[in-house]
């Protein structure tokens, strides 16, 4: 089949991908808004009667114990469900189509729907690779042709939930498939535009976040894009570094099982949702409020850090949710805190202060996500306006740079490396050591698979460091030059072993 008539057949079948995902997205999404309603008014009746709590508490616990049998039943719907279509496109991991789309139906639902700070992002966009995937085996697809398709529905999930089809498009060319081939871009973007259709039939033409911000910054005040992206960028490190780090966390605690973490989470909720009922969720009313309200300092530097503090608590513990949105609005009350504070030190006219918020939405997405272009795009589709392009690209350029040079890591890229991580035995009772060995231009190994390397006996490659990426070899992992191996060793033959290491990495 030539390519003209090859890409007429994948437009045909991305539009059904299109269409299926965007019907599956948009009942996601009534009910999950129809489920906060209903947890809105609990938590009201709660704080007006506290004696409801021994109803709601036995309920949440249900609730929780119901999302821990789903995720235990399939362990993939943990999370975000990025990671795991990432790892899927690599070709790391293979899922049931099926039991992941009703399984993350029905939990994603049932969190979402509690009000933890998690978004349904995420999760629309696993929903939508696994139509892709059910599709692609519906039309006997297999290898590229069906990792096409699987793509091509992860952006029409995206581009249903943020009715943001550009942006559904560019994440995953720029941050899931890695590849902007004709074929690639064309698949996605029809599977993106079909899907956005179906969800503007339902909820309509009006932007997800309707922010007033068309005065365009003065070009006198852009120095203060600087030290805001700095800003930006350390505290999307943080931010980065703690997605990473709370999952560790949780494992520690071993008088549950892993799947029950979830019930840290959705039993803390309660008493935010009865004194904080604005905060709930993936945090688009929250930005919404912070646009439109005049709030004092003290009380949005308090609904920053509870945003931070509980979206990492809520993540950490594996709920079914993502952290697009709680990003996004962790970024937005960053640029209200910057541009309150600069306004009462008369530094700022309070006019420019949903610019910062904006911003402050861009910037903190890539610097968390390292993915500067769908950033851009996202947030201009989000908010409905291209004013201040120029500014806040500036802003994204800043964080990116500041959030890379302390050691951010590219999120789902991370996180879907160590989805895929295989059992390590470095608890085991043998006496062991790890040997760490640099790797040169010119080395033996330098430019080889992992599988291909005559590796000396009694040794384990068990990580490579590649700049401030960690990451978990596989046979068809490439080592590159300047990579540093974390090699385990034998500790009776750490002298032989190390000699021979040598000889692999070293330069001949």
């Amino acid at each position: 089949m030539d390519s003209k008539k090859k890409n007429l057949q994948f437009v045909g079948i991305s539009a059904l991908i299109g269409v299926l995902t965007g019907i599956v997205i948009s009942v996601f999404r009534i009910l999950i808004e129809k489920g906060l309603d209903y947890s809105v008014k609990g938590y009201l009746l709660v704080k007006q009667q506290p004696n409801w709590l021994w109803l709601m508490i036995p309920l949440f616990i249900g609730l929780g114990i119901i999302v821990g049998l789903l995720m235990k039943g399939n362990p993939n719907i943990r999370g975000s469900g990025i990671p795991q279509v990432e790892a899927q496109l690599a070709g790391n991991l293979e899922m049931n189509w099926f039991s992941v789309l009703w399984r993350k139906f029905i939990s994603g639902v049932l969190t979402d729907g509690t009000g933890v700070f998690m978004g349904r992002e995420g999760p629309s966009i696993q929903l939508g690779g696994a139509v892709g995937q059910g599709i692609a085996q519906g039309f006997k697809q297999h290898g590229s042709d069906r990792r096409l398709l699987i793509a091509t529905g992860a952006a029409a999930g995206l581009s249903a939930t943020f009715s943001a089809p550009l942006a559904g498009t560019f994440f995953v060319m720029e941050g899931i498939h890695r590849n902007f081939q004709p074929t690639v871009w064309l698949s996605a973007l029809t599977g993106a535009v079909t899907a956005n259709f179906v969800s503007f039939n339902v909820f309509g033409l009006t932007p997800i976040l309707p922010i007033f911000y068309n005065r365009v910054l003065p070009p006198l005040a852009y120095w203060q894009l600087i030290p805001f992206g700095l800003i930006i960028g350390l505290l999307g490190y943080v931010y980065n570094k703690g997605l990473l780090d709370f999952p560790l966390w949780y494992a520690k605690i071993r008088i549950v099982p892993w799947y029950f973490y979830c019930l840290i989470p959705i039993l803390l909720v309660i008493p935010i949702g009865a004194f904080f009922p604005e905060t709930l969720g993936g945090g688009s009313k929250l930005i919404m409020l912070a646009s439109t309200h005049n709030y004092p300092l003290q009380l949005l530097i308090f609904y920053l850090v509870l945003r931070i503090g509980f979206g990492l608590i809520s993540y950490g513990a594996g709920i079914p949710g993502g952290f697009f949105m709680p990003i996004l609005a962790a970024g937005a009350l960053i640029g209200a805190v910057y541009g309150t504070g600069m306004q009462q030190l008369g530094l700022l006219n309070a006019v420019y202060l949903n610019n910062f918020i904006v911003f402050g939405m861009a910037g903190y997405f890539t610097a968390v996500s390292k993915e500067p272009f769908t950033s851009i795009i996202l947030i201009t589709e989000l908010v409905g306006s291209t004013h201040n392009f120029m500014s806040l690209a500036i802003v994204v350029l800043i964080a990116y740079l500041s959030s890379d040079w302390l050691g951010s890591q590219p999120i789902y890229q991370a996180l879907a490396e160590r989805l895929t991580r295989v059992k390590r035995y470095l608890d085991s009772k043998e006496p062991t050591d790890i040997v760490k060995m640099p790797v040169y231009e010119y080395s033996p190994v330098a430019h080889e698979f992992v599988k291909n390397v005559k590796w000396p006996g009694n040794s384990i490659l068990i990580t490579i460091k590649r700049g401030n990426l960690t990451i978990i070899p596989k046979g068809k992992t490439k080592i590159k030059p300047g990579d540093v191996l974390y090699v385990l060793v034998h500790k009776n033959n750490i002298g032989y072993l190390y000699e021979k290491m040598k000889e692999l990495t070293m330069s001949n």
